[in-house]
């Protein structure tokens, strides 16, 4: 039974635009990637602790990563590796960026320290000292838990 006027025209749909919306999407996606993984650099190992915590969820509303190398340079993801005078001048940004981004100008960004289990301490009290200079006041320290070898 025909409910037409008597042609036998089938209607196919045109997926072109259909398609051309899930490339978009899958682009979107793709560039939106959570680069976290990165940011936790292989070239760091950390020192030993006998009992490390893992971040929680609260922890990650904003955070800044700073890896400090067995040379003492400070790699941060997307960056060069720099030296403490360039750390120093990325630091003052990040810390205007942060006050930008509150009414009460305050900063709230929690930096965790990721250093080499060789890099002597110095380097990285220097390195917190520089942060609390910029105006950042919450520390994260990051350690293998003893037993697992495990980063935290």
């Amino acid at each position: 039974m025909s409910h037409g006027g008597g042609s036998d025209d089938s209607a196919e749909p045109d997926l072109t635009a259909m398609l051309d919306v899930v490339m978009q999407l899958l682009m979107y996606f793709i560039m939106c990637v959570n680069f976290i993984d990165q940011e936790n650099t292989a070239d760091v190992l950390l020192p030993v602790a006998q009992s490390a915590k893992p971040l929680s969820h609260e922890d990650n509303n904003d955070l800044l990563f700073l890896n400090v190398d067995q040379d003492g340079k400070v790699l941060i993801l997307g960056e060069a590796p720099k030296d403490m005078d360039a750390t120093r001048l990325w630091l003052e940004n990040r810390a205007i960026d942060a006050k930008d981004k509150n009414a009460d100008r305050s900063i709230h960004t929690a930096i965790v320290v990721r250093a080499h289990r060789n890099v002597s301490y110095d380097t990285v009290y220097k390195l917190m000292q520089m942060c609390k200079e910029k105006g950042f006041k919450r520390f994260k320290l990051r350690a293998t838990i003893a037993n697992t070898g495990e980063g935290r």
